[in-house]
């Protein structure tokens, strides 16, 4: 299953990490260094922290997004629901 993360980018549901708040993320010290470090290797895809709403971290990098993350988590749960009901 693949959930809708914004600005025509979707992932793999089972690829998800975890979705977090972007102004958590650029209120502390800490996590701006996660973001930086993620960026200098390449690993940030997608638009900037600076107008994101949410940032979605998966295997594969992280992607800023413009979709809140309680949204973004319900797409998610969703998917995953989605997922165990036709196993």
């Amino acid at each position: 299953m693949y959930v809708h993360i914004g600005e025509d980018v979707v992932v793999r549901t089972g690829e998800v990490v975890a979705i977090l708040d972007a102004r958590l993320l650029r209120a502390s010290e800490v996590n701006q260094q996660f973001f930086e470090r993620a960026a200098a290797a390449g690993r940030v895809l997608g638009h900037k922290l600076a107008s994101a709403r949410s940032v979605v971290v998966t295997t594969h990098g992280l992607y800023p997004s413009s979709i809140s993350t309680t949204t973004l988590a319900r797409r998610v749960r969703l998917g995953l629901k989605a997922v165990s009901r036709s196993s």
